[in-house]
């Protein structure tokens, strides 16, 4: 097997930009991305989960497992290779569904690896780093550990979130890794030599741990979910393999201004005449009274049929038929959020956050970008609850918006973040790249990202609450939207009535125009230190440790 010097090989369950449902899918491709510019080559393996070459790909290999007929095919995006594995269960849509979820590991795991066999013809050689992203591709991890002993490679195993998946120890004899495979593990700073049952048991049969234990670099995405979580959750025993590579965003402010100038250049200045996409609160009033409601046709996208029919069954005034929003009648502060509709991500704690802040701000305006998946049906309802009682200020989009998605963020005075738990958070560089103050929970990335103005007063880019308190949330978000609408206004008598937040009231009373000092500490703080060339400069020295040995 000839290893193909400086060559990285990322392995992942969805990837910008041919499969993404969540964050995940940005990471691995814009490592990969800006690897190369550093003189990697760059590989990124996934299933397709589409019919094979529906993705574009150009097949170059099939083969038969006892699973079923397998292809692989090439993408690219800009200098990265994608290697998409399709056919039987790796074409099913459902990424991440719990029907077939066990069955694609399984086909994915045994189908990276008789690829593999043959790098040396169909890719020059073999990768010299194989870096897995999140439990499920912890499968792969062994069975490529197994089938190629050579020490000529090494992996990294790379955490986003811990879900604390359970591995079934009988699937492995399945993938022809028997159990009592004898091989070296590294824990402690020290190598260690266990059965691979032994390995599972000490694991406790934990995903994470499993992966934490065989691979040669653990990763994760902030040094505050490694220390907080991760490693008290895996053990400290994992510290002197443990390393971190941040998460990133290749969004700018100039970019957004330019991509929405694209989309809404003609309306806006049949709106309001201009398009100087510098004065926000123009912006933000087309946004609010036409953008909001010019969808394209297909828009919001939701892959999920059976979420599709229950957002069908809810869509009423004020969201239109087939989940598109209705307009708002009047403009207003406007605070935003993006992201998967699960229980993690806390919107429902605006279900009583909202009402606490439209008692002293009843001009406020709300606008939710989420996804709805499924096992998020009672967040559905309980967001659609609210913005029926709320109709004057409330707006939920069910689904993929990406004609608004940039001018929402443009629009917006604040991003709200009220995760219970967040690894790291890519949305809030998101936010604050377009120049969002955040309202966001004291947790995991987001305590890392966001410069709490309590903390760092006008160096600061918004206010850190407690996770899971609705009250300390509503306070925040009354705070910032009223600091930001005195000084998007000038009208600081009103709104400076309305700020509890004593270190806010002294910031406007001294700079008037506080509210652009904050933007603009936003939108340098990710330019930065939250750029994928940062990051995968990260990687790099990540993966060159391993390469000196």
């Amino acid at each position: 097997m000839a290893v193909n010097g400086k060559s990285v090989l990322m392995v992942t369950f969805e990837a910008t930009p041919f499969v993404k449902v969540g964050g995940l899918a940005e990471v691995p491709s814009n490592l990969a991305r800006y690897l190369s510019s550093l003189g990697w080559r760059s590989l990124v393996a996934l299933p397709s989960h589409a019919p094979t070459g529906s993705r574009g790909e150009k097949i170059i290999d099939s083969f038969t497992t006892p699973m079923g007929e397998v292809s692989v095919g090439i993408g690219t995006w800009y200098n990265v290779t994608f290697l998409l594995f399709s056919g039987s269960v790796l074409s099913n849509s459902a990424v991440y569904s719990e029907d077939v979820m066990e069955s694609k590991v399984k086909l994915f795991a045994t189908s990276l690896s008789i690829f593999l066999s043959r790098a040396d013809e169909l890719l020059g050689g073999f990768p010299n780093i194989i870096h897995f992203h999140d439990w499920h591709s912890v499968y792969s991890l062994i069975k490529l550990k197994h089938d190629f002993p050579s020490g000529n490679w090494y992996s990294a195993f790379h955490i986003h979130l811990l879900v604390k998946r359970r591995i079934k120890p009988e699937i492995f004899p399945e993938l022809g890794v028997p159990l009592d495979w004898v091989h070296e593990i590294r824990i402690d700073g020290r190598k260690e030599t266990y059965t691979l049952e032994e390995a599972l048991a000490r694991s406790n049969f934990i995903a994470e741990k499993v992966g934490a234990y065989e691979a040669d670099r653990l990763i994760t995405v902030s040094k505050a979910y490694l220390h907080d979580e991760v490693l008290p959750f895996l053990g400290h025993g994992f510290s002197e393999k443990s390393r971190v590579i941040y998460n990133a965003t290749d969004w700018t402010f100039e970019n957004a201004k330019a991509e929405v100038l694209r989309e809404h250049g003609n309306n806006i200045i049949d709106f309001s005449g201009e398009t100087n996409l510098n004065r926000r609160l123009d912006l933000r009033k087309y946004f609010l009274l036409r953008g909001i409601a010019s969808l394209r046709n297909e828009e919001p996208v939701i892959p999920d049929e059976r979420i599709k029919k229950i957002i069908q069954d809810i869509s009423l005034p004020p969201l239109r038929e087939n989940g598109k929003p209705e307009p708002f009648l009047f403009d207003g502060p406007l605070a935003i959020t993006t992201g998967r509709l699960a229980r993690q991500k806390g919107f429902d704690l605006m279900v009583e956050a909202v009402p606490r802040v439209l008692r002293e701000l009843g001009n406020a305006k709300f606008v939710f970008l989420v996804l709805p998946v499924w096992g998020g049906e009672d967040y559905i309802y309980q967001l659609a609850d609210l913005q029926r009682s709320y109709p004057e200020n409330v707006r939920v989009i069910y689904g993929v918006a990406p004609s608004i998605y940039k001018l929402a963020h443009l629009a917006s005075d604040v991003f709200f973040a009220p995760s219970r738990w967040e690894p790291f958070g890519i949305m809030a560089l998101e936010a604050m790249a377009t120049g969002n103050p955040l309202v966001a929970s004291r947790t995991g990335g987001l305590k890392e990202i966001v410069l709490d103005v309590n903390d760092h007063g006008d160096k600061g880019t918004g206010l850190l609450v407690p996770p899971g308190d609705p009250y300390e949330l509503g306070e925040a978000l009354r705070d910032m939207l009223a600091f930001m609408e005195a000084s998007n206004t000038g009208n600081l008598g009103w709104y400076l009535k309305k700020i509890g937040n004593e270190k806010l009231v002294r910031l406007l009373e001294e700079y008037p125009d506080a509210g652009e000092i904050l933007r603009k500490n936003c939108i340098e703080r990710v330019e930065k230190y939250f750029s994928w060339s940062a990051s995968a400069a990260t990687a790099s020295a990540i993966y060159g440790e391993l390469l000196k040995g």
